[in-house]
């Protein structure tokens, strides 16, 4: 799990990742693999990219890797030469159903049909993948038709940095839909992505599961403008006027508060069992149009890591 953060302010562009990787064991629990796996990579001279997502998929060859081995296999091979900060999260992307989702389709199938044969069915049937759910049906062992999909857990990332028209760009992608959610350094604004549920209370005032409770559902269905009372109750953040300092002790602020938030409570009644998927070092780098990238705060390799402080 995650959280990385793109801010950008009309000095330049902030962009921060914390260092906890998890995983699922053989029991089918999550838990800490490190404290120290690198979230935040340099693309180019003014564009650098944070990730979230799926941490580990397997080569042409069936070696596991994680995703930051991707990153700089397609910096190396696919990174588009002279390319806008869009068109490179697009190739990104697109690098990424094909080095990953597609393969990862194929494996689903492998895997499922072993089982269900296995389990005695037959005549499985897949049909084409839906974004990231892969329907498929078959007959179980007692010659009953049965209907089903599988979801695949994926990759978002945002790349940030300068075109060459000056202004500082960011998008969101969630592979495979490409570039959704573009923020610029004209107007100012933060964008997230990983566990942002604290976040997202934090500056909006409530959190996703709001949608969920009966009242706001009843106020939907009765045609009320929910949406609009609620972001009345979103912080007002001046992210034009921010200095470059200002964005860094923001999005410090926010990882370090997920973190901590997390580390004392277990999710939310409504849905409990929360996953402590944020800590570690966080590393932060700068984006501006004359300095380009730069890193502000990044976590090289020392002897007794596990004895400092993060």
């Amino acid at each position: 799990m995650t959280l990385s953060l793109a801010c950008l302010t009309s000095s330049g562009i902030v962009l921060s990742a914390d260092s906890r990787q998890t995983y699922r064991n053989n029991a089918n629990m999550t838990r800490i693999g490190t404290d120290s796996a690198f979230k935040l990579f340099q693309l180019s001279s003014k564009v650098g990219i944070v990730i979230a997502g799926r941490a580990f998929f397997p080569d042409g060859k069936g070696v596991l890797k994680n995703t930051g081995w991707y990153i700089e296999e397609f910096k190396r091979s696919s990174l588009p030469a002279n390319g806008s900060v869009k068109e490179i999260a697009s190739a990104l992307n697109d690098y990424l159903v094909s080095a990953f989702l597609d393969p990862e389709v194929v494996r689903l199938h492998e895997g499922l049909t072993s089982n269900i044969l296995a389990a005695g069915g037959k005549d499985v049937v897949f049909k084409a993948r839906e974004k990231l759910s892969v329907p498929y049906s078959y007959t179980d062992k007692d010659g009953k038709a049965i209907e089903n999909q599988w979801s695949i857990d994926t990759i978002s990332f945002i790349v940030a940095g300068y075109d060459s028209d000056g202004i500082g760009r960011a998008y969101l992608t969630i592979v495979p839909e490409g570039p959704a959610i573009e923020r610029t350094t004209e107007s100012g604004a933060p964008l997230w992505i990983g566990q942002t549920d604290i976040v997202a209370r934090i500056l909006k005032g409530y959190g996703w599961e709001i949608n969920a409770l009966e009242f706001v559902k009843d106020a939907r269905s009765q045609g009320k403008k929910v949406d609009d009372e609620l972001n009345k109750m979103e912080y007002l953040f001046n992210w034009g006027t921010m200095t470059l300092q200002d964005a860094v002790d923001f999005c410090v602020l926010m990882t370090r508060m997920t973190e901590g938030i997390q580390r004392f409570s277990d999710g939310t009644v409504m849905n409990p069992g929360g996953i402590p998927g944020v800590g570690g070092h966080v590393n932060v780098a700068t984006i501006t149009s004359d300095e380009g990238f730069q890193w502000i705060n990044k976590r090289n390799l020392v002897i007794g890591a596990s004895e400092q402080n993060a």
